[in-house]
């Protein structure tokens, strides 16, 4: 039989220690397995680049590619003529509505002169000024509309060069002279703008 020490419950159990090298040794293979997921997940991502690469590469060598490219590259040259277009079509808008304002303004004034039983049958406008062509009933109505168009200060070096009689009631003539540009104001320019 075996000696029964009662005290030996009591006694402290001594801890093993555990060595050194067996903390280097879980620290190396942390380290390595941390560097293996790493390396594994570097390794998948650069193959699936690669990849990628390919399938760029073959893309575009295939001649739908290269004809959509060439396509996208002449509908981008269109866009910018176009664009260019556009913007020389503004500039000319906006001097086309600035001298159609200054047509009707002088249209305006010409009819103010013009006597009640005097007819303008055309008008036009050029850089050195206008030129009309109307029909009166008697030349003394064709000499009070020159008259009155010389009382404006915008019409300046008015003359008639042909006065026709066309029957016993009826003359035509014409009529040149120069013009100063109006000075447009706003208000002006947006109730005449539209219309």
């Amino acid at each position: 039989m075996k000696d029964f020490n009662f005290f030996d419950e009591l006694k402290q159990k001594k801890k093993a220690k555990t060595a050194p090298s067996t903390y280097v040794a879980a620290v190396a293979m942390l380290l390595a397995l941390s560097l293996g997921i790493v390396s594994y997940l570097y390794i998948s991502e650069l193959k699936a680049l690669e990849e990628e690469k390919i399938a760029l590469e073959n893309s575009l060598n295939e001649p739908s590619h290269k004809a959509s490219y060439e396509e996208a590259l002449l509908l981008n040259e269109q866009v910018l003529t176009t664009e260019t277009e556009m913007q020389e079509l503004e500039v000319i808008h906006g001097k086309i509505l600035e001298s159609r304002i200054i047509d009707n303004l002088l249209i305006k004034e010409i009819a103010i002169a013009k006597p009640e039983a005097l007819a303008i049958t055309s008008i036009s406008f050029t850089k050195e000024g206008i030129n009309l062509a109307g029909t009166s009933i008697n030349k003394d109505l064709i000499a009070r509309f020159k008259h009155n168009l010389r009382a404006n200060d915008r019409f300046t070096g008015s003359f008639i060069p042909v006065i026709q009689k066309l029957d016993k009631w009826k003359y035509s003539f014409t009529l040149s002279m120069s013009f100063t540009q109006p000075i447009l104001e706003e208000e002006e320019v947006a109730a005449n703008g539209e219309g």
